[in-house]
């Protein structure tokens, strides 16, 4: 399971940087979208590097996952 979460962070990472190099080809690229997805391919990378990191035992380890939860606000009369 941990090689299969590995294989789908390097192959996000993958896609996040053919997505900035398409934006850069662009006539007009968005810089404030370049830089989120470079951001974006730094933390794919920090990850990736941190879960090697803890498996260069090779001892399998837990592999802490964060999720984001959306931001939904309440509006006024619902609980």
């Amino acid at each position: 399971m941990k090689d299969q979460f590995l294989k789908a962070l390097r192959n996000r990472r993958a896609k996040v940087a053919a997505s900035i190099e398409a934006e850069q080809a662009r006539p007009a690229p968005d810089h404030l979208k370049v830089g989120m997805m470079k951001k974006m391919r730094l933390r794919l990378r920090d990850q990736i590097e941190f879960i090697e990191r803890m498996n260069r035992n090779g001892q399998p380890s837990v592999v802490p996952v964060v999720r984001r939860r959306s931001f939904r606000p309440v509006l006024q009369g619902q609980s």
